[in-house]
């Protein structure tokens, strides 16, 4: 069954009007027909069974004649803080850990970041959005992973509460699984760093404000792939996987 997010505004009473963009979706693109039965979610945890009444491809109407909570969204809150990279990849991360369930995303521009200038994401924040918005359909997601304005490694180090990890290639003894206690955890935010990794005067600054690194194990892997890993490894850990 298709789903759609839309705005919770959009969602009055017992009837769902979509939005020029869902619309073409479904009239141009989906072909859907009247008494189509699709799945409306509000981004805040409730999903609506919804009939389509009026096929406009500016603006379908539907009504709802089923809601219910959705049950798939994670217990914790993963806040994944990822080194700004080149576009192919910073949108594969943006894929894959909404599809696991992170909660928000904030590229993060480091001392050996590759991309070192904030153009990319204001150019490209609609496109990254969207990614997002239909990795969560797709996976069956009651939110939308938020995706955060870039900011400079110092100021990621002041995010607060939960556990706060960093991934280090140069950390020999912690593996995840030995800096916090997945069983009591409810935020939690992981550091991903740039291609080069973190300096040594990084991760120095970190542990000094009580960040945690941890190994991801004997091989290196690309930025990436260590963002997606670490991410699925705290929701198996949690139990959310």
């Amino acid at each position: 069954m298709h789903r759609f997010f839309v705005e919770p505004d959009q969602i009055n009473g017992i009837s769902v009007l979509f939005p020029p963009d869902v619309s073409h979706q479904i009239v141009r693109v989906l072909r859907l027909t009247s008494d189509s039965t699709i799945i409306v979610l509000d981004n805040q945890g409730m999903q609506f069974e919804v009939k389509l009444v009026n096929l406009d491809p500016q603006q379908c109407e539907g009504e709802i004649f089923q809601s219910q909570v959705v049950d798939t969204e994670p217990k914790i809150s993963l806040h994944l803080i990822v080194a700004l990279t080149q576009r192919e990849k910073f949108e594969w991360i943006l894929q894959k850990c909404c599809e696991l369930g992170v909660h928000a995303i904030t590229p993060m521009l480091t001392e050996r970041s590759l991309v070192m200038k904030t153009m990319d994401f204001h150019n490209k924040q609609e496109r990254w959005n969207r990614i997002l918005k239909e990795a969560a359909e797709q996976s069956h997601r009651g939110r939308i992973t938020v995706l955060k304005p870039p900011i400079h490694f110092d100021q990621a180090l002041q995010e607060t509460g939960g556990w706060r990890l960093i991934a280090w290639e140069n950390e020999q003894r912690q593996r995840l699984m030995d800096v916090f206690d997945g069983e009591n955890s409810k935020d939690i935010a992981v550091m991903v760093g740039p291609e080069g990794g973190f300096s040594e005067q990084e991760i120095q600054a970190a542990v000094s404000l009580d960040w945690k690194p941890f190994s991801m194990g004997r091989r290196i892997l690309r930025m990436e792939t260590a963002a997606i890993v670490t991410c699925a490894m705290v929701f198996q850990l949690t139990g959310d996987m």
